[in-house]
């Protein structure tokens, strides 16, 4: 690559570089000019200067060797410090003097300055580092104005300012500094991978437009392989894994309420027919469909004349906020209104489309758990929306992939001559799908390209295939069932991907399933259930999928009355899922069928079935539990095929498939994702039950004694390579039994959620990072890290540091503590006659209260609430006595209200911001 670098503006002058590649490297009949590049300015910021307007700038070193000789490694700058070849070394003076190679090599960029301080005395240095269109745009656009006076210190303060009012919605004053400062950077790192949600097209009567900016894949460069992508433009947001960016949205709605459904309906609209989803987030669009709003819309940004023209095209195709920006930008348009007003107006107007890119070899097993915590968290704020969202709100389609599980016995391979039979190459690309997609992508109202878009599943007529999000949770639920393993404990991995622990990448290979996905399915199987019990109206289900859920009534009754065996009952579900994927793999019929809330909920219905096949399952999975109480549930499952026969065919790997006929189930070494998500199921058992799994998990291999943190797994010595890629680990290192902080923060949430208060506040002064000791963790107290050294790795001075970046899912467990801990787990609920009520259940403990008896946090994102309790008691042995209620400092008349429940209407005003401030005043627990 280094025969296309080159250095411009260089020739001349040497303080306003341009680097960019000459032309496309690509292979290609078509020879791209590269215009686009990075710039690099640097001065010192002074009070004198040349004109006395712009600070002089300084001489840029482009040439490495200059400075570090021969030294290819880059780690000791040799010449310029002396050696060999340049014993004297080499001042500031001797670099300016040198010729500088510009072209055929990676260049560099040093500022070059030279000058003695007195003690005592500062010199600021500023160097700026960018991208530009091209080279005019830098030297005419760019450059004066970040070398003018003041720019960079009034961009600084701007960026301190901006930083301080995104974390504002989750700022809290406690007893621990450090805590206050935690909460803040979590939310702030949360938001670059998961996206700062930003209210957009705000008009009365309507909800807004919500937009993630900031958002990246994995948030940092620290993940060295990821394709890191960050859109240069206005309102900047990159393309996300749809695991990441899910979870850290989870919270959304308790930090800003008009968020409202929005996520929810996003990500259940990536659900595919098969219940799988795409790997990739991508940047969402808008598009205003009708010609005649788009002439309206126009003529309010540009006068007459060829600029209006050329708003108008822009209009017309489909804009994403930042690149329309630039696109006016670079067209010359003289707008009539600023920006903000500007973006308002379009996308007041406009439809907000999601965008999804498909970018895989598989389907990942876990990615479904996650829609649930966003269904829950939008009930924590709208209880009263339930039906109304579920059954009443706009129908949602489905993403439509290029991909699809093949059948098993496409799948299910004689992979050498011992008999050992795996399952590979789990995922297809028919012809059929590719031809759907390429007639899509020609279609006049397509929204996106043929890498990321609005690409959603048709029905025989052409049209998109839409459901309310009722029947996508049902469907989600049945599709997910039907792939549970021939002993009906785990969610197998039938895809090619693991789930949560992509390091168990072997696993699907190997038949594996996985019981975290199950526990999680049990819990979406459980809220579909009790919903349609609840709501008691009729769900309308796809035809396709209505045969498969009475196929799998027929087999359960037939399991049920002992005429089938479990392999039997898993070969006929299985055979029917594969029925209703074929049926489904292009079109869905667009034909309905309602289902009664007696046929389909929990108490009469097939959905109860399910659920208690399932708990059935569960019971027989901890079976598997090596502690003598049964307590600690197994995560990983793998199944040896016993018995086979041969079909007839080969793959493409020239191997026979074969159709399995028996398997021999094995448990693999205990994994924390297993107690960690079984403790979900627990949610009606009583504390002591909980308890018990608690106890147990600190007395298994799990808890590191010496750290006294939790492993993410146990040894894994005597495991095959063959189940994933953290065989090739150290014990200790990353997915080999190392403290995995995101999942130990699972586990923390999870103990917060059952109610052991106690055992949370012990794990958590020893397991969150804000209360570790950064000298022996190695970073700030700030920020996490993927894992932390356990006590099993070789190398005992390694014990308790922690490594990789601190852009993960911990962020989002984090905030889910937080906000459990602030305000309960639902701070609005239902009162018996459907009202709706706020109560307020924080979990506060007495460490946490400052001195003079409170701990103020902001909730739902602005609303500022004082705690007040002056016994500073832990807040779950005491209880509310009284709320205070005020629009603010010039409120006269505060409503103040008696008892632990603010009811209605004032509830509604709350969650309507409509108050600034509330106290919240603790007394004796009754």
């Amino acid at each position: 690559m280094e025969g296309w670098m080159h250095v411009y503006n260089f020739a001349e002058e040497h303080t306003r570089p341009f680097f960019h590649l000459v032309t496309s490297p690509a292979d290609t009949a078509e020879v791209q000019l590269i215009e686009e590049g990075h710039f690099v300015m640097a001065f010192e910021e002074s009070d004198t200067s040349s004109d006395g307007e712009h600070h002089d700038l300084l001489d840029i070193i482009c040439d490495q060797q200059l400075i570090f000789g021969t030294d290819t490694t880059l780690s000791v700058p040799r010449a310029f410090f002396g050696s060999k070849e340049t014993p004297e070394g080499r001042t500031v003076a001797d670099l300016r003097e040198l010729s500088q190679s510009t072209t055929s090599r990676t260049p560099s960029a040093f500022a070059a300055s030279a000058f003695t301080l007195k003690p005592g005395e500062q010199r600021t240095m500023t160097m700026v580092i960018g991208h530009a269109d091209d080279l005019d745009a830098f030297l005419t656009d760019i450059a004066p104005q970040v070398q003018a006076k003041g720019y960079i210190s009034r961009k600084r303060s701007e960026a301190q300012e901006l930083t301080r009012t995104l974390t504002e919605r989750v700022s809290m004053s406690s007893a621990v500094k450090q805590m206050d400062e935690y909460v803040k950077q979590n939310y702030l790192d949360n938001a670059l991978r998961g996206g700062m949600p930003f209210e957009m097209g705000v008009s009365p009567g309507h909800q807004p437009k919500i937009y993630h900016a900031f958002s990246r894949i994995h948030g940092d460069l620290e993940r060295d392989y990821n394709n890191f992508v960050i859109e240069p433009t206005y309102f900047s947001q990159g393309p996300g894994n749809f695991r990441d960016v899910n979870q850290n949205r989870r919270c959304d709605v308790l930090q800003l309420p008009s968020v409202g459904d929005f996520n929810v309906r996003q990500f259940f609209t990536f659900v595919q027919s098969d219940g799988y989803n795409q790997l990739t987030v991508a940047t969402a669009f808008f598009k205003i469909y009708d010609p005649q709003l788009v002439r309206s819309v126009a003529s309010r940004l540009a006068a007459p004349g060829l600029g209006l023209e050329l708003v108008r095209d822009l209009l017309e195709q489909p804009f994403r906020p930042g690149q329309l920006f630039n696109d006016i930008q670079k067209a010359g348009i003289k707008l009539m209104i600023p920006r903000e007003d500007l973006l308002e107006l379009v996308t007041r107007y406009a439809e907000q489309v999601p965008a999804g890119l498909y970018s895989q070899n598989g389907f990942w097993t876990d990615h479904f758990t996650y829609n649930l915590d966003l269904i829950h968290n939008f009930l924590a704020v709208y209880p009263d929306k339930k039906a109304q969202m579920l059954y009443d709100a706009p129908p949602i389609p489905f993403f439509f992939s290029p991909g699809r599980v093949a059948n098993r016995e496409d799948k299910n391979m004689l992979a050498d001559n011992q008999g050992n039979v795996r399952q590979y190459d789990a995922v297809t690309s028919p012809s059929t799908k590719h031809d759907m997609l390429d007639e899509m992508y020609g279609e006049t109202d397509y929204v996106g390209n043929k890498q990321a878009g609005a690409m959603w599943q048709r029905t025989p007529d052409k049209k998109v295939f839409k459901v309310p999000v009722i029947s996508k949770v049902v469907l989600l639920v049945v599709n997910k069932f039907a792939i549970l393993d021939p002993l009906g404990m785990g969610v197998e991995m039938e895809a090619g991907k693991p789930g949560w622990n992509d390091a168990m990448n072997g696993l699907p290979g190997l038949f594996g399933s996985e019981m975290p996905s199950a526990y999680e399915l049990h819990e979406l199987l459980d809220f579909a259930a009790t919903t349609v019990d609840e709501v008691g109206r009729e769900v309308a289900l796809p035809e396709e999928l209505s045969e498969l859920l009475e196929a799998i009534d027929a087999e359960l009754s037939k399991l049920e009355e002992g005429d089938s065996t479990d392999f039997d009952y898993w070969d006929a579900v299985h055979t029917a899922l594969e029925t209703y994927r074929d049926a489904t793999e292009v079109f869905f019929s667009g034909k309905m069928v309602d289902w009664s809330a007696e046929k389909l909920g929990k108490a009469t219905g097939i959905l109860g079935r399910m659920h208690k096949r399932m708990d059935q399952g569960i019971a027989r999975a901890l079976s598997y539990a090596p502690d003598k109480g049964h307590k600690v549930s197994p995560t990983y499952f793998r199944y040896t095929v016993t018995t086979y026969e041969l079909v007839g065919y080969n793959t493409a790997r020239g191997l026979p498939t074969v159709r399995v006929k028996g398997f021999e189930p094995e448990a693999l070494p205990l994994f924390l994702e297993g107690p960690t998500r079984h403790l979900k199921t627990l949610k009606h058992a009583p504390l002591d039950a909980k308890r018990a799994v608690y106890t147990a998990v600190k007395n298994s291999t799990l808890h590191d004694n010496k750290l006294d943190m939790y492993k993410v797994s146990e040894s894994l010595k005597g495991q095959p390579f063959e189940v994933g890629r953290m065989m090739a680990f150290d014990s200790g290192w990353l997915e080999n039994e190392s403290v995995w902080m995101h999942m130990s923060y699972k586990f923390y949430l999870e103990l917060l959620r059952a109610g052991l208060y106690e055992e949370y506040f012990d794990e958590i002064r020893k397991g969150v990072v804000c209360f570790m000791d950064p000298e022996l963790f190695g970073r700030s107290p700030l920020e996490a890290a993927s894992f932390i050294v356990s006590s099993a790795f070789p190398e005992e001075s390694q014990h308790g540091s922690g490594y990789l970046p601190r852009l993960s899912g911990t962020t989002a467990e984090f905030l889910s503590m937080w906000n459990h801990m602030m305000m309960g787990e639902a701070p609005f609920t239902l009162d018996h006659g459907g009202k709706l009520q706020l109560e307020l259940k924080p979990v506060i403990s007495e460490w946490m209260w400052k001195e003079d008896s409170t701990l103020s946090f902001k909730f739902l994102g602005s609303i500022d609430v004082v705690y007040v309790n002056e016994a500073k008691s832990n807040s779950w042995e005491s209880d509310i006595v009284s709320y205070e209620l005020s629009k603010g400092p010039g409120d006269k008349a505060p409503v103040r209200i008696d008892g632990s429940v603010v009811p209605s209407p004032s509830a509604g005003d709350v969650r309507a911001l409509k108050y600034k401030t509330m106290t919240v005043t603790f007394g004796k627990k009754v």
